[in-house]
């Protein structure tokens, strides 16, 4: 059975009044405490503290996300840790500290979880939807369109027609230059006076009324 995707823990929804020791006694559980009003900011993610619960401005905070211990001392007394602070706190009945230990640790663990959850978790990428289309495209030989090569090829017929047409311009060609050459012959044959040779056939005479002679 797959256990089901880590999800970002919800803030906790605590509050009440805690001794906090003062920064200059050190860790001694007989120093001088202040009595502190602590609760968790939700939208902020911050456990922290005011002066009392008539003025919640909290002076000092924690990210919940930076705790990286919670450390019991006794049933009274435990520290809440970070990279950047500690609070030495001691709750004011053994249950009163027991349930704080309990929720900010539930929190730090779950928080832990899914940070290992989304470190071994891969990213996975979708192609723009463009590019998705046009993959689509291409391995669906409906959606293919025609190349080149797919079109249809030329019909005997037509393949007929243009040779027959390339061996009526061959045979324009060979006429003309034989008229040329005629008339050349009549210019430097000075006794002969008879009419040039005719290379043009009867049938092609309506066809070549565009082509011009040249002498």
């Amino acid at each position: 059975m797959s256990l089901p995707a880590a999800a970002c823990p919800t803030p906790p929804e605590i509050e009440g009044y805690l001794y906090k020791m003062k920064r200059k006694s050190g860790i001694n559980l007989t120093g001088s405490w202040n009595k502190r009003w602590f609760y968790v900011d939700s939208k902020r993610k911050e456990f922290g503290y005011a002066a009392s619960n008539t003025q919640p401005i909290m002076k000092n905070s924690i990210f919940l996300d930076d705790i990286t211990a919670i450390v019991v001392f006794d049933d009274y007394c435990f520290q809440v840790e970070s990279k950047h602070r500690k609070f030495f706190l001691k709750g004011e009945s053994k249950a009163g500290a027991a349930v704080w230990v309990k929720t900010l640790e539930a929190y730090r663990s779950q928080f832990v979880a899914y940070e290992k959850y989304v470190a071994s978790t891969p990213i996975h990428t979708t192609p723009p939807p463009k590019a998705a289309a046009a993959e689509s495209k291409s391995n669906n030989g409906s959606f293919s369109k025609s190349t080149p090569s797919s079109l249809p090829s030329q019909t005997p017929a037509e393949a007929k027609k243009d040779k027959a047409a390339a061996r009526k311009t061959n045979q324009r060609a060979d006429e003309k230059q034989s008229q040329r050459r005629a008339k050349e012959a009549k210019t430097s044959d000075s006794c002969d006076h008879s009419t040039p040779v005719q290379a043009w056939s009867l049938d092609d005479d309506d066809d070549d009324q565009d082509v011009m002679d040249i002498n």
